[in-house]
């Protein structure tokens, strides 16, 4: 392998919690990726596993090209800001602990955010199961708000000065750090581009914090902190501002709230939607939750529209009779371990 002198072209930021089972499939996509000029750089946040003794090895054997860092446990939120902090790239790219990049994945992004000139460039994903099945590929149009839909810090590649200038980060919250970082990062620039590819693997992982801590409307899971955050930005319009922030909410709510019994859904529905109807008084007569944001799917477009129209007449309480699963007798504390 060859390795860098000066500046690296891209920095790869892999956030590293109790990762031993697929921290080693993660960074060998990286390095037989079939890209040169790059640094690897693993941040262990403190890992109580044999994460550590796998970061040490690496080090040992790729001096220069793979840099490790090791903290007391922060978040992957923090752990990903110190590494933008770390990152001599020219340009970034995130990897999860548990997903891996295709074959070429890092020579096509760094040719179409060169031959560009933007500050990000947006791709795809698909996910694969523990069998290898892809169960879903995911690839916008490239038309519209593009920007504003993708909500992912990885499958995109960024432009690190652009990053640290504009101190575009990671939200510190125990859910959407992501969306405060994507949403900020969409929101100030105009240089973007749109890459018909979807060469990273977020692997349908049951176990991780999407899959089963986020399900349920935990008590100790609160989306309003980067709500707020949010409300903070400079969008095109408060019509795409109001349209980001109510379909998030839906999303979350029907995404956590299929686990929950009626009464805590209705609970947090009221709660949510209080926040939104306090701050956009004419939510319901957005065109975009009724007809669609340009450039977003069906397959998002439908339930956000139809949800919004059960808020409209007054009939989501209906629907969480009918949508909710969890025991109506279940306590509070009961239902967070659902």
């Amino acid at each position: 392998m060859t390795f860098m002198s000066g500046q690296p072209e891209i920095s790869v930021i892999i956030p590293v919690y109790n990762g031993e089972r697929f921290l080693r499939r993660a960074a060998c996509s990286v390095l037989k990726n079939g890209f040169a000029d790059f640094e690897l750089l693993l941040l262990d946040d403190g890992s109580s596993d044999g994460s550590a003794a796998i970061l040490s090895e690496y080090a040992e054997k790729y001096p220069g090209r793979i840099r490790v860092f090791s903290h007391p446990n922060m978040g992957v939120a923090r752990t990903r800001n110190k590494g933008i902090e770390l990152a001599n790239g020219r340009y970034l790219l995130f990897l999860d602990q548990d997903d891996w990049f295709d074959q070429g994945y890092m020579q096509t992004f760094y040719s179409a955010i060169e031959s560009s000139g933007c500050d990000v460039v947006y791709g795809g994903y698909k996910r694969p199961d523990a069998s290898g099945r892809i169960v879903k590929k995911r690839l916008l149009s490239g038309k519209g708000y593009y920007p504003y839909i993708a909500i992912m810090a990885w499958a995109k590649i960024h432009r690190t000065a652009f990053l640290k200038e504009n101190n575009i980060v990671f939200f510190d919250n125990n859910i959407g750090e992501d969306v405060v970082f994507c949403m900020r990062e969409a929101s100030l620039t105009g240089k973007t581009a749109f890459l018909p590819y979807t060469g990273y693997n977020w692997y349908l992982n049951t176990d991780s914090v999407s899959e089963s801590t986020h399900k349920g409307l935990r008590d100790d899971v609160n989306i309003l902190p980067w709500m707020e955050k949010v409300m903070e930005f400079c969008f095109e319009t408060e019509q795409l501002k109001e349209y980001c922030l109510t379909k998030i909410v839906i999303y979350y709510l029907l995404h956590s709230g299929r686990r929950s019994s009626a009464k805590r859904f209705m609970a947090a529905y009221q709660e949510l939607f209080g926040w939104l109807g306090e701050r956009f008084p004419g939510l319901t007569h957005n065109h975009y939750l009724q007809w669609g944001l340009p450039g977003e799917t069906t397959g998002v477009r439908f339930p956000v529209s139809v949800f919004t129209a059960l808020h409209r007449f007054g009939m989501i309480g209906v629907f969480a009779r009918l949508y909710c699963c969890g025991r109506p007798e279940q306590d509070p504390e009961q239902e967070r371990k659902n």
